[in-house]
């Protein structure tokens, strides 16, 4: 009821009200008190707010948790244990060319395009100015994909002549009694850049081959 002499006089109506609110007893579940709930029932775009916060939260916890497990960053290694070498040796990688070359290399890289390989065979090149250069160490160093043994980045090397001189091809074989088994992104390795042989054909990239045949598991 409003205040029929329109003065300042509160009315009865608001002086009631007041004293809903003061009351102590008048708890949140009152329906004489405005609860937080009740506000935001009558909000619906406070409820929206907080449901897109809860998302985007949410998302963040995910990506956090899943960038410390061990598949982030390029996947865990496949596990190859069981492998065993099928087929005849094949040529997986070959930047060899007839120009004309100079010293000083760096690591040619491949991928074996989503196959697995019994490791074979490396091969790099040093011309070294029609000079050669005595044997050091041939190998592969993994970028992605399965684990290489420690061994295969230095693998020692034997050396044959090209073209009537002398230690220019270095070249190491791979024992297939325990399968090296390579799936994913390599590079060739040398124990000697500096004179590892290169051209613009190649890139800088040193000259190197890789033979390998297929790997299979053992249930195929």
């Amino acid at each position: 009821m409003n205040n029929p002499q329109g003065g300042n006089e509160p009315s009865i109506d608001a002086i009631a009200g007041d004293i809903v609110d003061r009351d102590p007893s008048n708890g949140t579940g009152r329906p004489g008190k405005k609860t937080v709930a009740t506000k935001l029932r009558r909000r619906p775009a406070v409820w929206l707010v907080a449901l897109v916060v809860i998302a985007a939260v949410g998302a963040v916890l995910v990506l956090t948790l899943h960038s410390g497990s061990p598949s982030a960053g390029g996947g865990k290694p496949p596990d190859l244990a069981g492998y065993v070498c099928h087929g005849a040796e094949a040529t997986v990688f070959d930047n060899i060319n007839s120009d004309a070359v100079s010293n000083g290399a760096s690591q040619p890289g491949f991928s074996t395009g989503g196959k697995a390989y019994c490791l074979m065979y490396v091969q790099t090149y040093h011309w070294n100015k029609g000079k050669g250069r005595p044997p050091g160490s041939v190998g592969l160093v993994r970028s992605t994909g399965a684990p290489l043994p420690a061994y295969i980045a230095s693998l020692p090397a034997q050396a044959s002549s090209s073209q009537g001189v002398p230690n220019v091809n270095w070249s190491a074989s791979v024992p297939i009694a325990k399968p090296v088994i390579i799936d994913g992104t390599y590079s060739c390795a040398d124990s000697d850049p500096s004179t590892w042989s290169s051209d613009s054909a190649s890139h800088g990239a040193g000259f190197c081959i890789v033979k390998a045949s297929l790997a299979v598991p053992p249930s195929r």
